[in-house]
């Protein structure tokens, strides 16, 4: 009897389900089977004025393990810390999390992280997408203040007094006697002087030199009437340097003289000498002049 029974309708309808939920299933069982995960969270690096993103990637397949046939990151020019979230040829373990940082300029608005992994099984691909908001930008460091005020810097140099060696040469003593017919020249060099030399051209024609090495006294007379006169020329060498000066030494004789014979052979004092003393200041102010430069050649100032 061919009779169709509502039992039978039945059965046949979810034998039919059945069938068809099994094809489904052989169809979505190797699809589903391998698949990516991708997850990024992101912070403002307010130091470096950067966004930096955490990723988290996560391959999932049916074998023990994987390789990465693609890793691409936006914006581009940008990287990622971790070696193994890059496309190396290395077998990476099944379903091992990854994490890596990804820093982008602080003027983007988003960044992706897109990776395709391959199991000997089958393959996946997964993009992460993450949105930021706003600006990250640096926040301004506080700089320490300077002072308004420069400090104060002496205008005068300290007084510390001069180091004044102690093989300074000693100071000549110039000589300088006349009378009613003579002038007298000459210095009293000490021992532990410098070497003088004196040259004398008189107003008549004479010339003389006369040098005077330490521990020496010398001197040099001359016939003198009213309008004789010498130039007079004192020179020294100090440290390799040569110093010089020339002084015009004038006679004038004394009012007290007698002019009718046989002038006085004695050097004259007193008022009488007076008249005649300017060729012996004019000598002292020589020779304390180049004794003095010796001096400074030798004198060192400390700070």
């Amino acid at each position: 009897m061919n009779l169709k029974s509502p039992l039978r309708r039945t059965a046949v309808l979810a034998a039919g389900a059945l069938i068809g939920l099994s094809g489904a299933f052989a169809l979505a069982g190797p699809a589903s089977a391998h698949h990516n995960i991708v997850k990024g969270e992101s912070s403002c690096d307010k130091v470096a004025g950067e966004w930096v993103v955490d990723w988290k990637v996560q391959a999932v397949g049916n074998a023990p393990t994987y390789k990465w046939t693609e890793v691409t990151l936006t914006p581009a020019g940008t990287t990622i810390d971790n070696p193994d979230l890059k496309v190396n040829g290395k077998d990476l373990d099944n379903n091992k999390p990854l994490t890596g940082k990804q820093r982008v300029p602080g003027s983007e608005s988003s960044s992706s992280l897109t990776v395709k992994a391959e199991w000997t099984t089958g393959k996946a691909s997964e993009t992460g997408t993450v949105t930021f908001e706003g600006k990250c930008e640096k926040t301004p460091s506080e700089e320490p203040s300077t002072p308004t005020e420069e400090p104060s810097t002496p205008t005068e140099e300290p007084s510390t007094p001069p180091v004044i060696p102690s093989d300074l040469p000693g100071e000549p003593e110039p000589i300088f006697e006349a009378d009613c017919d003579t002038m007298t020249i000459g210095l009293d060099n000490p021992a532990d002087g410098i070497e003088f030399t004196l040259k004398f051209k008189t107003s008549k024609g004479e010339t003389r030199t006369l040098v005077i090495k330490p521990g020496e006294k010398k001197t040099e007379t001359f016939s003198a009437t009213n309008g004789f006169k010498i130039d007079l020329t004192i020179s020294a060498k100090v440290d390799g340097k040569d110093f010089s000066e020339t002084i015009p030494v004038e006679y004038e004789q004394p009012e007290d003289c007698d002019n009718s014979g046989g002038g006085g052979g004695l050097p004259l004092t007193g008022a009488a000498a007076g008249s005649i003393a300017g060729g012996a200041g004019a000598l002292l102010a020589v020779g304390a002049g180049l004794f003095f430069m010796a001096r400074r050649r030798k004198v060192k100032f400390t700070a």
